[in-house]
Formats: structure tokens, sequence, C-alpha cells
């Protein structure tokens, strides 16, 4: 039996899906897995499981054609393979990533993993803020109608990994314009989006949830008001997930009418599952 260990960094639930999906989806195929948000490890834990791990899995949501930084910082201090180890990228967007599961796959591989698939996985935006306008997420059957076209997809995959199928996303002209060009812009924009965080102290209840399940600890309570730092990754989770919609990126999110927050992939999502 094959050992597979699956490390994610999910923002608001979308990865964590397929990550999810993608182990129950190998075990048929003989395959011993195992799957950890990184944010509920540590370093030596990961070494300490690499050393007896055949294949790995990495997966991310697609920011500006690149990981989020809490993903790249965890590829940084990842370790080099132990022999002929291989791995897997997969990042889930929700229009176009370029060649971002391609550019990160070339990250590992200078550690010594033999890349064997690098996918891209259609989810539901979560992004759509007054000064960032994509398509408004759903929370309703039209996010479960992109789940069921998308979870044959995570099956071939899976296939894959069991066979050894090669299979890169983004490696051709298209893809590699689009990744340049969004990288380019991608640290500048989150600087700018996320200088708007503000909070409704009026509809803020202090339940310090936001303050729990933020990745990078950028939320502060200070005199009973809340107050953000300048650590923000952009996850767009305290936003999501807030019980009252307190938080605010940009004055005009404060109708969430017309800027509605993402729930999650499917009804009864539990944004704790991120962080346990």
């Amino acid at each position: 039996m094959k050992k597979t260990v699956i490390y994610y960094f999910s923002g608001t639930g979308n990865t964590w899906w397929v990550a999810t999906r993608l182990a129950e989806a190998l075990q048929p195929h003989h395959h011993q897995v195992s799957i950890h948000s990184i944010e509920t490890l540590m370093l030596e834990d990961v070494s300490a499981e690499l050393s007896d791990i055949d294949h790995v899995v990495l997966g991310f949501p697609v920011y500006g054609s690149t990981a989020p930084r809490p993903m790249l910082d965890f590829i940084h201090t990842f370790p080099a393979a132990n022999g002929r180890q291989t791995i897997t990228i997969f990042a889930t967007q929700a229009l176009a990533s370029g060649d971002t599961a391609l550019m990160i796959s070339r990250m590992l591989a200078q550690k010594g993993y033999l890349v064997q698939q690098a996918r891209h996985f259609r989810m539901m935006n979560n992004l759509h803020l007054p000064r960032f306008k994509f398509y408004p997420p759903k929370n309703d059957y039209r996010s479960e109608r992109l789940l069921a076209r998308t979870l044959p997809r995570v099956v071939d995959l899976a296939r894959e990994i069991a066979t050894g199928k090669k299979h890169i996303t983004g490696n051709n002209p298209l893809g590699h314009l689009l990744g340049g060009l969004q990288r380019r812009h991608i640290d500048a924009l989150i600087i700018k989006a996320s200088a708007e965080f503000r909070v409704d102290q009026k509809r803020c209840i202090l339940c310090g949830k936001c303050l729990r399940i933020c990745p990078t600890g950028n939320i502060r309570r200070a005199q009973e008001q809340l107050h953000f730092a300048k650590d923000c990754v952009l996850c767009l989770r305290c936003y999501s997930h807030c019980p009252t919609a307190a938080i605010l990126l940009g004055e005009g999110s404060a109708d969430v009418h017309k800027y509605p927050r993402y729930k999650g992939p499917g009804p009864g999502f539990n944004v704790d599952v991120l962080i346990k």
C-alpha cells in the first residue's frame, strides 16, 4: 500500500473540499492517505512524516497565478525529497489561473521531488469587493452544481496519481503569459485591498471568531474594538465568515446583498475544519 500525504492551505474552504475529496478518491486505489491543513503543523511534524511517505500532494487557492503567502512560506521550509518521492500540485481557481500549479511544482522539483501532476480546479469565487469586482459568490444550488462538475475531475486526478500518469496544466505560451502578468500585480493588489479592512462597530458583537480563524494573527482586540495589522494575506476568511457581516472591505461592502459573503463549499460547511 502506497503512503500519501496531502498538505493544503484553504482560505474559505474550496481547497479543503478538493483535498478531502481527493483523499477519499485515493483510498480505493490502495493509498494510505493522511491530510493536513498547513496551519496545524510544525516543521518537525512535516519532516518526521515525510520520511515514510511515497507521494506528496500540495493544494492551495490561486492568488494572482501564484500560491498565497502561507503556502509559499511552507514550501520555502519544506524538506528535500527522501529518495525518489513523487509529488502532485493542485490549485483551486475562480477564473483563469495561468501556469500557477506548474510554477509551484518547479519549486518542489528543485527540492528533488518528481512532479507527476500540476492541476487546476474551478471552484466558486470568493473575491467580490467594491474595488475588485468579479462575479458575486453563490451560496445556493449553483455552488452545489459546480461541486458536482468538479468532483469527477478530482476522481480523475486520484486515478492519475495511482497509475503514475503525468498531467501538467498551464505549460503553454498563453498560460505563461497570463501567469507572468498576474504575478506582477498580486502583491500590490493584496496590500491595496487589505488596507481597506474596517469593522462596523454597530454590527460587531466581539465574539472573537475572526481572531480565532485568521491564519496570520492579523486581527487584534484592544479596548473592546478590533484592529487590523499589516500581515493580511487576503484570504477573506474573516470577511466571509463573520456571523454578523461586521468586517468590511470598503464601505460599499456593508451591503451584503450587493456584496454577498462566500460561506464555503456546500451547505453545512464549518470554517473551523481549516484550523483543526
